[in-house]
């Protein structure tokens, strides 16, 4: 079996184009209501999966307390182990637990979707693939190829799980600060040789981290433009 973590590169080639998102519950007033409103959102995205509004829950999930940008859990460390070493069946017991923990997670969703067409349950598989490509379109607020265009993530994982979607291999790393925004500038090679570099807009990753350090601090960094 090749390696889970190649076929990730691969697995929106055959995915299902977004359709158009089902209306959404309107957002709770106060952060102290962000839990309810992730909640809320969670639940209708679940019930329209994969027509759903993946960029407001995501966001919503970056609101909730405790939401930790760069952290990696441990079922997502044991999902990659597996995948690593192709063991479908650990890694799909994996990314299902860390689907139950971060539902918009990218990676988790297109593992299970990798093991589970491995296994025979189409259905399944289907579902998860199109949920993660939803999930990575709705990263793609631009081409990523300039900062005025650049990808917005919730947290450091997107970044990457983004890149593999498009087969891409990060070789390097750069923050850049411009215009009073920062970006993470990856630099990354194609399958071809072809190298480019793509910026990630991380204004609400650093404000995430900043509230994780500082009880009371803001974790909305917004994009420019009012995206």
């Amino acid at each position: 079996m090749r390696s889970l973590l190649v076929a990730l590169m691969l697995a929106l080639a055959g995915a299902a184009p977004a359709a158009a998102a089902a209306p959404q519950p309107t957002p709770a007033a106060g952060r102290e209501d962000t839990e309810a409103h992730y909640q809320a959102l969670l639940a209708a995205a679940k019930a329209s999966a994969p027509n759903a509004d993946w960029e407001a829950l995501r966001l919503a999930y970056s609101r909730r307390p405790g939401f930790n940008a760069f952290a990696q859990s441990a079922a997502k460390r044991r999902m990659f182990e597996a995948a690593q070493k192709g063991d479908c069946d650990t890694a799909l017991a994996a990314a299902k637990a860390v689907i139950a923990q971060a539902y918009v997670d990218i990676d988790a969703h297109l593992v299970a979707a990798f093991c589970e067409d491995n296994a025979g349950d189409k259905a399944a598989a289907e579902l998860d693939r199109d949920v993660g490509a939803g999930l990575a379109a709705s990263v793609k607020t631009g081409d990523g190829l300039t900062p005025a265009d650049a990808f917005t993530p919730i947290d450091v994982g997107e970044e990457y799980a983004l890149m593999r979607t498009l087969g891409l291999r990060v070789t390097e790393q750069a923050l850049v600060r411009q215009d009073g925004h920062a970006y993470d500038a990856l630099t990354a090679v194609d399958e071809k040789g072809g190298k480019a570099t793509y910026y990630f807009l991380i204004d609400r990753v650093l404000a995430a981290e900043a509230a994780a350090l500082k009880p009371g601090a803001s974790s909305d960094g917004g994009p420019p433009r009012g995206r």
